[in-house]
């Protein structure tokens, strides 16, 4: 799905925050310098057919780079997670599964009404919500359940000795 500029509808500044990562430059007036960069380019037109004349290897190799930052980031986020604590083994792989369902089953969404495929058909949106819905019914919704749960079983067992 794109959007009226030509641009995809889900937003992301992952590959910003990898480059930023990748080249430690966090200054503002780069951006801005960059952004400029940008719209020259886009109003010139021998500019843009020099930019279009990089070879699509390059820029892919380019991409490649650039989200595998990002997925080094995201092991080192997840390093730092107690996987064993309740739930977030299973919100990590429901997670992840819900991200790669669409690449590896494309169309799988497509009876889905439209604003449903919007969602679920893009893997890093049908995850992170998916991360975010289970993380607060686990740790937000379920703790007070929890806790009376081990109460019940603690009495359970000093009733029992």
């Amino acid at each position: 799905m794109w959007g009226p500029a030509g641009t995809s509808l889900i937003i992301t500044s992952g590959e910003n925050i990898g480059i930023v990562r990748a080249t430690g430059i966090r200054s503002r007036y780069v951006t801005a310098a960059g952004g400029g960069i940008l719209v020259v380019l886009a109003l010139l037109a021998p500019l843009g057919r020099f930019v279009n004349a990089i070879p699509g290897p390059v820029v892919g190799g380019t991409a490649v780079i650039v989200f595998c930052v990002i997925a080094t980031m995201g092991i080192d986020i997840l390093r730092k997670v107690d996987i064993g604590e309740h739930g977030n083994v299973f919100t990590l792989a429901a997670a992840l599964a819900m991200g790669f369902l669409p690449i590896l089953v494309p169309g799988i969404y497509s009876k889905f009404p439209q604003g449903v495929q919007m969602i679920l058909g893009n893997g890093l949106a049908a995850g992170t919500l998916t991360a975010v819905l289970l993380n607060v019914i686990f740790h937000h919704l379920g703790s007070g359940r929890e806790t009376k749960v081990e109460g019940d079983l603690s009495k359970a067992s000093s009733n029992g000795s």
